[in-house]
């Protein structure tokens, strides 16, 4: 059951506001972050990453909401995703950005879904699946200009072999060739010397393709970090945006950006820790005297990490909000709570992140990781209730 189905199905219940936990995707935040990135993005189109039921927001409703505010171009991971998305539009662009089963290239030109072509080998897979089905395939190519991940070498020593292979790719009657792009690996970063050689790479090879005299259509760059710090001067003719358009920003660059997701759970149980006692596997949590302890009905196997624990969380009280600290360790369903100086009740929600970008991010580093593996972690059976 994917993301969609289950919060549709969660929303067939009548009890749905006991819920245990929930993921609120606030899709006016959404709106706001691609109209801000849009600004960013100057003249740019804007291509908005979708992949991996949007980075845990649920892509159906997301895409639902970016089309409402003029967006024509999506991009996500493989085809399974891409046909997900067609059935929630029929009209706008659908690029995959990884590889393609040869098995499903049918799928390709039936549903008008764009592939990536990554090599030379790649693209005569296509062309020749396309002559036997005596059809066109949409393709952008992808150039490794530094990534170092999928792509056509795009560095210094392997470039003439590249044009030489592009060539013959952009030749291909089977294949029309609608796009170009690069993937920035350190656009987050205040070194630009790394990204500015990457942008040489890419343009060298473009503008000799150009002077061959071969149109390549939508050329794309900019993640969202290149997005934020480089449109004006690498935007090409468009941007991919991802984690931005959820709400965090890939470095320090300042942007007006809001948390789409927010992660709600409530207190179950509260009880005394009576003086001597632990808390939790392993007791890691010893403290000195009486403690008053609140379980929360989330864990690990919802997305709130193990590595969270030792965290601070938002309890909403009668009496207002209060912080809190996670102790013990993050169990697969429930977390503990130490609310000794807090009003807290029994059934008080707790918003664990998403009510200002720096919760997650402080989640994040304490997990030694970053924001969008954070937000992809929030499992399925989180139902997805969406604000507008």
């Amino acid at each position: 059951m994917n993301i969609t189905e289950n919060a549709r199905l969660y929303a067939s219940l009548p009890l749905l506001s006991d819920e245990p936990r929930r993921a609120v995707i606030d899709l006016a935040a959404l709106r706001h972050n691609y109209r801000t990135l849009r600004a960013r993005a100057g003249g740019a189109d804007c291509i908005c990453v979708v992949k991996a039921d949007a980075y845990g927001h649920g892509a159906a409703a997301v895409v639902r909401a970016l089309l409402a505010e003029g967006c024509r171009f999506f991009a996500v991971s493989c085809l399974e995703e891409a046909l997900s998305l067609r059935a929630v539009t029929a009209e706008a662009d659908i690029l995959v950005l990884g590889a393609v089963n040869r098995v499903h290239i049918p799928l390709l030109a039936k549903h008008q879904i764009t592939a990536t072509v990554y090599s030379e080998e790649s693209a005569a897979e296509l062309a020749d699946e396309a002559a036997r089905l005596d059809t066109t395939l949409r393709v952008h190519i992808k150039l490794d200009t530094g990534m170092n991940r999928l792509g056509f070498p795009a560095n210094e020593s392997a470039r003439e072999e590249t044009l030489a292979a592009l060539t013959r790719v952009l030749s291909k009657r089977q294949l029309a060739v609608t796009g170009i792009y690069t993937h920035f690996a350190r656009a987050d970063e205040e070194d630009k010397t790394p990204t500015e050689l990457q942008t040489a790479r890419f343009l060298a090879i473009t503008e000799a393709l150009e002077k061959k005299g071969f149109a390549l259509g939508t050329k794309h760059i900019c993640n969202s970090a290149g997005t934020l710090r480089f449109a004006e001067k690498y935007g090409e003719n468009a941007v991919r945006l991802g984690i931005a358009l959820y709400g965090y920003l890939p470095d320090t660059t300042e942007a007006d950006l809001r948390p789409v997701m927010r992660l709600e759970s409530k207190i179950r149980h509260i009880h005394t820790l009576p003086e001597g006692e632990c808390v939790g596997y392993g007791g890691t949590y010893a403290p000195d005297g009486e403690r008053r302890i609140a379980t929360v009905g989330i864990g690990y196997a919802d997305g709130f990490l193990r590595a969270y624990t030792g965290a601070t969380v938002t309890v909403h009280t009668i009496e207002g909000d209060f912080r809190a600290r996670v102790v013990g360790r993050v169990c697969m369903d429930m977390c503990m709570l130490d609310v000794t100086d807090i009003p807290a009740a029994r059934g008080d929600r707790v918003t664990l992140f998403g009510l200002a970008p720096c919760e997650l991010e402080a989640l994040s580093a304490r997990a030694d990781t970053i924001p969008y593996e954070s937000l992809c972690s929030v499992s399925a059976r989180v139902p997805r209730v969406y604000e507008e």
